[in-house]
């Protein structure tokens, strides 16, 4: 046999496996995030800078599908909330800034900042709370605040990943609710 053909026949068996292992490989280190939270759709671009671990995510929800009582939902992540979420219905609008920065609050967020954009947003270093004019029943705002439970409280670097994740889920939420379209 002619030692090239011998070589070829040695050599492309292994040249397909190191190509098999280089793309499983890669595979394996990309960031697997949901595609929907919490009953909402969202682009991962969104999600997956804010969280660190990517493994067996589940969610714990009591949020009903008429948007129409206040309920927490969880997104877990080795069965550890990684993400909190408390979608909220009231019949006049809250302050925002009050319940953020509010040491006996539920939803209060490290150095909290208003925002600018569509909806009245509150951005601190561990998560973000929002309000939007939304007809449900006989509630008439919806407030949505996200937490994130491993965030460092004291660093402002995930700041604007929150903020960027923050309005694009308030938006997609508040269309998944068809607030004021009933």
């Amino acid at each position: 046999m002619n030692p090239r053909r011998r070589a070829a026949l040695i050599l492309t068996p292994l040249i397909t496996l190191a190509g098999m292992c280089l793309a499983s490989c890669d595979a394996s280190t990309d960031v697997k995030v949901p595609l929907k939270i919490c009953g909402t759709k969202i682009n991962t671009k969104y999600t997956e800078p804010l969280l660190k671990n990517t493994d067996d995510f589940s969610e714990y929800s009591r949020l009903d599908d008429a948007g129409t009582r206040t309920a927490p939902c969880d997104l877990l992540s080795d069965d550890k909330p990684v993400m909190s979420f408390r979608f909220a219905w009231s019949s006049d609008a809250v302050d925002i800034m009050h319940y953020a920065s509010s040491d006996e609050s539920m939803s209060t967020l490290e150095e909290p900042r208003r925002t600018g954009g569509r909806y009245d947003t509150v951005v601190g270093n561990d998560g973000a709370m929002s309000i939007a004019s939304c007809r449900k029943s006989s509630k008439n705002y919806f407030t949505l605040t996200m937490q994130l439970p491993e965030a460092p409280k004291h660093e402002s670097a995930m700041r604007a990943d929150i903020e960027n994740f923050m309005h694009a889920y308030m938006k997609a939420t508040v269309q998944r609710f068809k607030c004021g379209r009933e």
